[in-house]
């Protein structure tokens, strides 16, 4: 078993910082969307259940996860698996069991847990008022707009982390997160009309 130090060093030689978050940012973002047009489609349905929300938006928030991980994983494993094949082939030396093989091994497994539970932690926060009204008894009413209240926000913090690691303006870029937000709503309520 490796230590926390080890893992962390074989991290780095792997060069997965980046690559961790992009796919942080970009599976939170596509969790928080997907609640958002789960959300905005059942109050068009007219759903005033909040455990029918609840289970739609966790299977989906499940199933994005599930996805995102094993996507993640064979992605970056195969990616790996070629780079390190081409890196012994210019060397003419067998890399497997080194320590790059196992920072690409490390690497492969860190981007899949990152890739999984990001979508599901984001579309997770865009439920929770939906837990409180169907444990706490808040209203259905109040369970959407504090939803889509909640989903702006992660959204607009997510453009806002996108500004600081691009050194961009945070509000700018939070604003466009919204944006794409709201488009999304309204895609989504023009369903109505079909």
């Amino acid at each position: 078993m490796k230590s926390f130090k080890q893992i962390k060093n074989l991290l780095q030689i792997g060069e997965t910082g980046g690559i961790a978050k992009r796919y942080m940012v970009m599976n939170s973002f596509d969790g928080a969307l997907t609640a958002l047009g789960i959300i905005i489609g059942s109050f068009i349905a007219g759903v005033h259940e909040p455990r029918t929300i609840i289970l739609a938006g966790l299977g989906a928030s499940i199933a994005m996860g599930v996805s995102g991980g094993f996507g993640a994983y064979l992605t970056e494993s195969a990616v790996k698996k070629e780079e390190l094949a081409e890196m012994g082939s210019a060397m003419l030396e067998n890399i497997e069991n080194t320590v790059l093989d196992q920072a690409a091994m490390i690497s492969s497994y860190f981007v899949a847990v990152v890739d999984g539970l990001s979508p599901f932690l984001a579309a997770s926060i865009s439920f929770l008022p939906f837990f409180g009204a169907y444990f706490l008894k808040w209203t259905i009413e109040f369970a959407y707009v504090a939803s889509i209240l909640l989903t702006s926000i992660s959204l607009f913090v997510l453009g806002a982390y996108l500004g600081k690691i691009s050194k961009e303006n945070m509000v700018i870029n939070g604003v466009r997160m919204v944006i794409a937000g709201v488009v999304t709503a309204i895609l989504v309520m023009v369903l109505e009309f079909l």
